[in-house]
């Protein structure tokens, strides 16, 4: 009976000792566990900045060309429009000159 009692005894520490350094063993290996989720995270977030980084320059990139065109063809269209007016103008002093030619004439002749 004594033996048995022993038995239990040394069972009952047994089994207090697994609870008991089965948590703390648990918690280390958990310890590490999220040290390494940590760094994953870490990585994946400053992968992703990185990602993000680009793209925002890629589309900067592309706004930047859309303008420049928008700005060429502008000018294109402006220069177009400044020959235009010339044209007129000169035009416009070729009847001018014609009118006062005329006046002329008909001054000449009074």
């Amino acid at each position: 009976m004594r033996k048995t009692t022993k038995v239990r005894a040394l069972l009952g520490v047994l089994a207090v000792m697994v609870l008991v350094v089965s948590p703390a063993g648990c918690g280390i290996v958990s310890d590490q566990t999220k040290q390494d989720a940590k760094k994953k995270v870490e990585s994946k977030v400053k992968q992703a900045k990185q990602e993000a980084k680009k793209k925002v320059e890629a589309k900067g990139q592309q706004v930047e060309q859309k303008v420049k065109k928008k700005v060429e063809t502008g000018q294109e269209d402006l220069e177009k429009k400044v020959d235009d007016l010339k044209k007129k103008v000169e035009i416009g002093q070729d009847d001018l000159k014609q009118k006062v030619d005329d006046v002329h004439k008909d001054v000449n002749d009074l």
